[in-house]
């Protein structure tokens, strides 16, 4: 009888150890999530502030009309080059955070991965021959981002989350 006791203590102890640990990995994990709500809303911030918007409309509108791929970026004249830094290495920061698990892929995905695949096919032939000009990879976490988004289904993505679209009007 008492060894049947000492049994069911020792499970219980047992049992008791792994929903404390159980609840100490949740707990780990929210406060990581919080630390890290600072980092996301920067980036949120600054893809809105006025510079970049100018910077992200000039690539789209004038880039590829005016200058050559044969320049790379670092070809590029100021303030086209400018704008290509500003943009482009604000999505490689962003691949980088997405890279070492940082943030989470999906929101920075969700949210960006739309436009910065429009940006993405304006800017790789310039980003492939700095890649040439510098005999390495160049905004190589940006490429990743690119390839990341790719593979998703937008459709997928959007139900996934949950999002609800107005249909007319109803």
């Amino acid at each position: 009888m008492g060894s049947l006791v000492a049994a069911a203590i020792s499970i219980a102890s047992v049992l008791i150890a792994v929903v404390a640990l159980v609840y100490s990995a949740r707990q780990v994990q929210l406060m990581r999530r919080q630390n890290l709500l600072p980092v996301a809303l920067d980036f949120f911030r600054e893809a809105r502030t006025p510079e970049w918007f100018v910077a992200r409309d000039w690539i789209i509108k004038h880039l590829a009309a005016e200058y050559s791929p044969d320049l790379g970026v670092s070809g590029l004249p100021e303030p086209a080059r400018e704008h290509v830094r500003k943009v482009g290495f604000f999505y490689d920061n962003l691949g980088v955070f997405v890279a070492y698990r940082v943030v989470e892929e999906n929101l920075v995905l969700d949210f960006f991965g739309v436009g910065m695949n429009e940006v993405w096919a304006i800017v790789e032939p310039f980003i492939r021959r700095e890649e040439q000009i510098r005999k390495m990879h160049y905004m190589a976490f940006f490429n990743d981002l690119v390839v990341r988004f790719r593979q998703r289904s937008q459709v997928g993505i959007y139900r996934q989350r949950g999002l609800r679209r107005v249909n007319g009007g109803s």
